[in-house]
């Protein structure tokens, strides 16, 4: 075979693999008249397919007579990504099969931002992950590791402000002690990613997904790809300001959105007014359960800031879906409705019709969701490496 045969089949066959992997199953006749290929060449490649076992058969085709041939469907445990959500008080991390389903996960509180004691407890979670990984034919395809901060193209943490991070070549350090792949990106891109994928959001062209946890960040997807910016670092709309000379913000500027309408925020006035030194965000939502009704003011006002600077997001991007996640889900029938009210009242009137705001059915798995997610489609379009 030439080289330009060659050439031409792993073409085809990587198209073959991408068309099944995008949808849930599929029959050879779909394969051929989809990619246009010839019916030989399909027959070849798919029982190549099947040998590599990166697709399965899967039940019978409808047949109008004749014989009915074999359905063929994705192999989701060919292999299994792991990802990790880095959260400012709390690690996330899940062992995802090839479909983004959870095969394992585990939530650990973590006392210190500290980088190298932080950098330990990522190291054990790493390793426990690992030691959950079912068999499979391609074993562990990668890692995906989502920051709170500022993340560049090579995966250093330019600034990471809740965790006091800056600088940090987070990607390096973990190539020097794992062998497989591994991918670093802002958390708000992944979980902005994870709904796009995963959540029936495909048809949405333009949308946005907020995270909002201890501090507040914005993914953004533009005509179906996640906007980076030039080097990266799109998206910290926290850190834009609301409010002139306004309270500190963790970045060590004044009047930010995340000093306003982010976890930290609400916590941080929840003390001053509770007078308690310790607080979270669990703990708030539950006394608004029970009733108090100061808190449940809090929330209110909490809400009121985070409308507030969606309005300013739709303003700037005119999206079509914004999609509000990550901790502050839990608290979404004390805020949902504060922020619609906001968004109502500062909207212009032609802008009104055009939006939909949801808070993320994903919730707190997203972003670690997400962040395997960019290892799986590194994956998909390179199995034949």
């Amino acid at each position: 075979m030439s080289w330009n045969q060659q050439i031409g089949k792993k073409f085809n066959k990587q198209q073959i693999l991408n068309y099944i992997f995008s949808k849930r199953i599929v029959s050879r006749g779909e394969i051929i008249e989809e990619i246009g290929l010839k019916k030989a060449t399909v027959a070849n490649l798919v029982t190549e397919l099947i040998e590599d076992q990166l697709i399965v058969e899967d039940g019978k085709d409808f047949s109008t007579g004749g014989r009915r041939s074999q359905l063929l469907r994705f192999n989701e445990t060919a292999g299994f990504a792991l990802g990790i959500d880095i959260g400012v008080n709390y690690l996330y991390g899940a062992v995802f099969n090839l479909k983004g389903e959870i095969v394992f996960d585990s939530l650990q509180l973590v006392p210190t931002i500290q980088l190298e004691p932080y950098l330990n407890n990522i190291l054990d979670l790493i390793g426990l992950l690992l030691e959950n990984v079912p068999p499979s034919p391609f074993s562990i395809v990668g890692l995906g590791v989502a920051v709170p901060g500022s993340v560049n193209k090579d995966g250093i943490i330019i600034i990471a402000p809740n965790l006091r991070w800056e600088n940090f070549d987070i990607s390096s350090y973990l190539r020097d002690r794992f062998d497989f792949p591994i991918y670093i990106s802002n958390e708000a891109n992944a979980g902005a990613y994870a709904e796009y994928i995963f959540e029936n959001n495909k048809e949405t062209s333009n949308l946005l997904y907020l995270s909002i946890g201890i501090g507040l960040g914005v993914g953004i997807i533009i005509d179906h790809n996640i906007y980076l910016g030039v080097n990266g670092y799109s998206g910290e709309s926290g850190h834009a300001i609301i409010h002139m000379n306004g309270r500190k913000c963790t970045c060590g500027r004044n009047g930010c959105w995340e000093a306003y309408a982010s976890e930290y925020a609400l916590i941080h006035d929840a003390t001053y007014m509770l007078k308690e030194r310790e607080l979270s965000l669990e703990q708030l939502i539950t006394l608004a359960e029970e009733g108090h009704e100061d808190v449940i003011q809090l929330f209110t006002e909490t809400g009121y800031y985070i409308g507030l600077g969606i309005t300013n997001l739709i303003q700037t991007f005119n999206p079509e879906k914004i999609i509000i996640g990550n901790r502050i889900t839990k608290a979404q029938k004390f805020i949902e409705q504060s922020i619609l009210d906001t968004i109502q009242s500062n909207t212009m009137h032609f802008q009104r019709d055009n939006y939909s705001v949801q808070f993320s059915t994903l919730k707190d798995r997203a972003i670690a969701l997400g962040a395997a997610s960019f290892i799986i489609d590194q994956f998909i379009q390179l199995p034949f490496e």
